[in-house]
């Protein structure tokens, strides 16, 4: 979801927002009568919709039982791993692993692996796997940025290994056809409905997108979720011969790492997780929380346009004001974009979303803003463009698959308008827009193969887990949370607005060459205001 790379590069796989997508495509006209004039919206027109907070915060780090994440191990074997050579001077590999590990003897997928050798192996400590984030983000493709991240003194000492998870990239990808086969230009459907019509025309899309990609994908739509993925990284980790594994996980990969340690903490050597999701989250709240996150990162940005002579976005009213207007404008009249391309309100907030992952990024999305307010919506249909497509070779339908898996929601289509209510009484711009989006889960076709719970990893050593205090896509909040339910980890804190610390932070990345190395943990309070 990254726009453009800030210094040291970033990762282009990762996931500005751990959210629910936008819808990729244009709704059909032959699209609206897969809805129905219902559409399981019953009621939708009326104003009594609101409800209240799924989980209640006093009571939610409770570890209730999660089947699904209970400590697994398969007694499929597992074929020692073949390493060559491919791109970019590093090694490849492919690990099989079952596609339902319920049923280990029937189904294969074939793991997509790369590696970077231990450049001093007398010194060598391990096996490194790292996960850039996503979800849908390819972690071949960004082993070789990922790599200078690390830096020198990791990659002497380590292994360091990637992987396409399952459903991304080479790695049996979720493909998702438009409802015709085709593809359909912009603008995106409005993803933030403002009447009833638009409501079932925004359902209407989903329910064709959740057609298509089962059409296309099938079985593997059941299987692609994080649980599976963390038995996949025990199996990796058995082919490679590693008693034990070190893991980084950015973003969405805090999540896999968490997972994969709470069922296997046994074999866990160090664990870092930068840009924490916390899993007991309900879909509900993390919605809510994190378009909280984004409002307040958008009104910083807006703080800061106002006095930058980088920025070119300055509007004379309200920022928000004048933001909501500029989506109100592209609602009635879509922009143009060149090339015969206009751009709406879908493209105007996957803009920002992208735009607000970091400070580097804020000059282009003023720049893309000011151009939009003066009629010109090229820059905000590239920004969009990278948004969408950043990650892996199928990213928006990854991200769709796995979020799905992840993540539970009502399908009761009915509580939606309220709960978009509910969120925009606190967060205007972002409130709505992600709470409409869980919808698009509403009606997926496979249902979801883990709930939140707290995750604990008894057994396995303590973790190093990182937290930005501006962080919009992944708040504060969710680190300190992970932290406390990680058994004696510790928790950095970055001060700062950018996603993920360790792209932009020398004093983070030193702390994490001290723990992988060492074991050294930050102690108690520990904080990187650079």
């Amino acid at each position: 979801m990254s726009v453009m790379r800030p210094s040291p590069p970033r990762a282009s796989s990762l996931r500005t927002t751990y959210r629910r997508s936008t819808v990729r495509h244009q709704l059909s006209v032959g699209m609206l009568a897969l809805v129905g004039a219902a559409v399981a919206l019953a009621g939708c027109g009326s104003t009594d919709h609101s409800r209240a907070v799924r989980v209640a915060p006093a009571a939610r780090r409770a570890s209730a039982p999660v089947p699904s994440v209970a400590s697994t191990t398969t007694t499929l074997p597992v074929a020692p791993v073949t390493w060559s050579a491919c791109q970019n001077g590093l090694q490849c590999a492919t690990v099989t692993v079952p596609l339902d590990y319920a049923e280990p003897a029937g189904p294969t997928l074939a793991v997509a692996l790369a590696r970077h050798p231990a450049s001093d192996p007398a010194a060598r400590i391990g096996a490194l796997i790292f996960d850039p984030g996503g979800p849908g983000g390819s972690g071949i493709d960004n082993l070789p940025t990922e790599l200078g991240v690390l830096g020198p003194d990791v990659l002497a000492r380590y292994d360091v290994v990637s992987l396409d998870p399952r459903g991304v990239g080479r790695s049996s990808p979720v493909r998702c056809a438009a409802a015709d086969g085709t593809s359909t230009p912009g603008p995106l459907i409005d993803p933030v409905p403002t009447d009833l019509a638009a409501q079932l025309a925004l359902i209407a899309d989903f329910r064709a997108y959740a057609t298509s990609c089962q059409a296309t994908s099938g079985a593997l739509l059941a299987h692609v979720g994080t649980v599976d993925v963390a038995r996949d990284l025990d199996r990796i980790r058995a082919a490679m011969g590693e008693p034990s594994i070190s893991y980084v996980g950015y973003s969405y990969g805090t999540l896999l790492g968490a997972t994969y340690a709470s069922m296997f903490p046994t074999h866990v050597h160090s664990l870092v997780l930068d840009g924490a999701i916390d899993p007991a989250v309900s879909s509900d709240d993390m919605s809510l929380q994190q378009a909280q996150g984004y409002e307040t990162s958008f009104t910083t940005f807006a703080s800061w346009c106002s006095g930058s002579p980088a920025c070119s976005w300055r509007p004379t009213s309200d920022p928000t004001t004048a933001l909501l207007a500029l989506v109100d404008r592209a609602r009635a009249a879509p922009l143009p974009a060149g090339g015969g391309r206009v751009v709406g309100p879908g493209e105007i907030y996957d803009a920002l979303l992208g735009g607000l992952d970091a400070r580097s990024f804020w000059p282009t999305l003023g720049t893309a803003l000011a151009d939009a307010a003066s009629g010109d919506g090229a820059a905000v249909a590239s920004m969009a463009d990278h948004y969408r497509n950043a990650g892996s070779s199928n990213a928006s339908d990854a991200v769709e698959a796995i979020d799905c898996s992840d993540h539970p929601v009502s399908r009761d289509l009915a509580v939606y308008p309220g709960l978009a209510a509910r969120d925009s009484a606190v967060a205007p711009i972002f409130g709505p827009l992600l709470a409409w989006g869980e919808a698009g889960c509403a009606v997926w076709p496979v249902l979801p193969s883990r709930q939140p719970s707290a995750l604990h990893d008894t057994g396995a050593p303590p973790a190093l887990v990182v937290g930005t205090t501006g962080d919009p896509a992944t708040p504060y909040r969710w680190a300190q949370a992970l932290a406390g339910d990680l058994a004696g980890s510790a928790l950095l804190t970055r001060i700062g607005q950018d996603h993920v610390a360790s792209y932009t932070s020398i004093c983070v990345r030193s702390a994490v060459t001290a723990y992988l190395l060492d074991g050294t943990l930050p102690p108690p309070g520990a904080t990187c205001s650079g």
